[in-house]
């Protein structure tokens, strides 16, 4: 029987409306591969604790309240008998309209330092989508069902949908559409609108104003457009510039949306929990939260009954991101990485991705290997530059070859070590698909004499624009590694 060994994680996810924090428990076994080198999994999760709903608390309209987001976060600590040092992993995910707040990065960093040995700061509603497909179940249910499965969760300020095909994400879509964006109270006086909303308003022609009472009608047609724009996009594919509610994605057209069999449609979030409540009968049922979600959600389930898929609100919906961040986050090492524990932990390295222009055989192409390399590092260097070299930390991810033989691994290294010297990298930081981190590690080190401090680390899956948080060595085995995005939304 192979050892296995339990890792205690915490997700928090303070969003739009509500402020949630969930404790997991992590088992991580170990497995031999077809090259007989172990490699570690997280083999079983399981909650622990789950906190009731908090409103997230925020001071005026510009800011979070830290001191009683720390209290909340202390109050709930104590109730799963659990101190931050106890927890060994996790995430702290800023979502929704949130994310615009003035001090959002500092607070998310801040609140990342002190929960946890290993609990990272994430943003993003591309990010969101996804956790909280994992949370909701959405990405395991693919595995075994037709088509593809399409969550979308959609909270105070944002709708983020992730769609999965075999178990795999094959994109994402996210919508500046909530059930917060509008606030009102049941008299019908309209108390905030955010800008998100604004500006659709505007642009569609339809009046709403602050401190003034508006009509169930005209609730009822903006939740109703908001809907129909919503599945539309979602089912049949559109450009995000002829749609001014959908973010994130400015420059790319949504193809995947158009070649996509989209089966069913979960809804997970706060609006999805709504959709199992009493549909609202009149502006004082619809505003029984200060704001027009359940209106939102039973639009949404109106405008379903035109398209040709099953809807279905998600599993636990209001608590699939933060169990997404707490469960779906952290991800492990191989066994053979190259990394001195005294260079780790690493937080928030942006990662570039190298792109071979040809698949890279055994020894061939050596001039290719050296343009690919280079082209690596000067993209990074132009994104992630600093007016100091030395301060400069970016992660360079290696896509996986046919074959890596001595020849190849050892142009790789010459060109990486070479490149590292150009920019007068202090630190190199290298994620490679292949499993050849510790090899290339050693052969790096040898070429440079061990003048140049490396990182290595395989078996693990990142992308262009990704940020990784890496971890110290548990147990002498393997590394944890949390892959993320850190947007912060615009007011814009």
């Amino acid at each position: 029987m192979e050892p296995k060994r339990e890792i205690t994680s915490v997700g928090i996810d303070i969003g739009t409306s509500t402020t949630k924090i969930v404790f997991s428990r992590l088992t991580v076994g170990r497995r031999y591969g077809v090259s007989m080198l172990p490699q570690y999994q997280i083999t079983e999760r399981n909650i622990i604790y789950e906190s009731p709903m908090h409103l997230t608390p925020l001071i005026g309209e510009s800011q979070i309240d830290l001191p009683a987001l720390q209290r909340i976060l202390s109050a709930e600590y104590r109730s799963a008998a659990l101190k931050p040092e106890e927890v060994d992993t996790g995430a702290v995910i800023i979502t929704g309209e949130t994310a615009v707040r003035s001090n959002a990065n500092s607070i998310l960093h801040q609140l990342a330092g002190e929960s946890g040995e290993f609990v990272v700061a994430q943003a993003g509603g591309d990010l969101e989508a996804v956790l909280a497909g994992k949370g909701a179940g959405a990405e395991a249910y693919s595995r075994r069902a037709a088509g593809t499965i399409v969550n979308v969760d959609i909270g105070g300020g944002t709708a983020n949908a992730a769609y999965f095909n075999s178990g795999s994400i094959i994109g994402t879509l996210n919508f500046h559409i909530g059930g917060r964006l509008i606030m009102l109270d049941k008299a019908g006086t309209v108390a905030k609108i955010y800008p998100a909303a604004r500006q659709w308003l505007n642009r569609e022609g339809l009046w709403l104003q602050e401190g003034e009472q508006t009509d169930w009608p005209v609730l009822q047609e903006i939740t109703r457009r908001w809907s129909e724009l919503l599945l539309e996009n979602l089912l049949k594919g559109s450009d995000p510039q002829a749609c001014p509610l959908i973010y994130g994605h400015p420059d790319l057209p949504v193809a995947f949306a158009r070649e996509a069999t989209v089966t069913e449609l979960w809804i997970s979030g706060g609006v999805g929990a709504l959709m199992e409540q009493a549909a609202p009968r009149n502006i004082a049922e619809t505003a029984r939260y200060g704001d027009i979600g359940p209106l939102l959600a039973h639009a949404i389930i109106k405008a379903s009954e035109h398209y040709p898929v099953k809807l279905q609100v998600a599993p636990g919906a209001q608590r699939a991101t933060v169990i997404g961040a707490g469960v779906h986050t952290l991800q492990l090492s191989g066994s053979t990485v190259y990394a001195d524990p005294n260079l780790l932990p690493l937080r928030n390295i942006p990662v570039v991705e190298l792109v071979w222009p040809v698949q890279v055989q055994d020894g061939e192409q050596p001039d290719e290997i050296l343009a690919s390399i280079q082209a690596a590092f000067a993209a990074g260097a132009i994104r992630h530059g600093s007016n100091e070299p030395e301060e400069m930390q970016f992660a360079i991810a290696i896509p996986e070859m046919n074959s890596c033989s001595y020849s190849v691994l050892r142009r790789i290294a010459e060109a990486v070590t070479g490149c590292s010297r150009k920019y007068k990298l202090k630190l190199c930081i290298l994620i490679c698909e292949n499993d050849i981190a510790k090899a290339l590690g050693n052969c790096i080190y040898l070429l440079s004499q061990g003048g140049q401090a490396c990182v290595c680390l395989d078996q693990i899956s990142v992308a262009h624009g990704d940020y990784i948080d890496i971890g110290i060595p548990v147990d002498g085995d393997y590394i944890p590694v949390a892959v993320k995005t850190l947007v912060f939304s615009s007011t814009n």
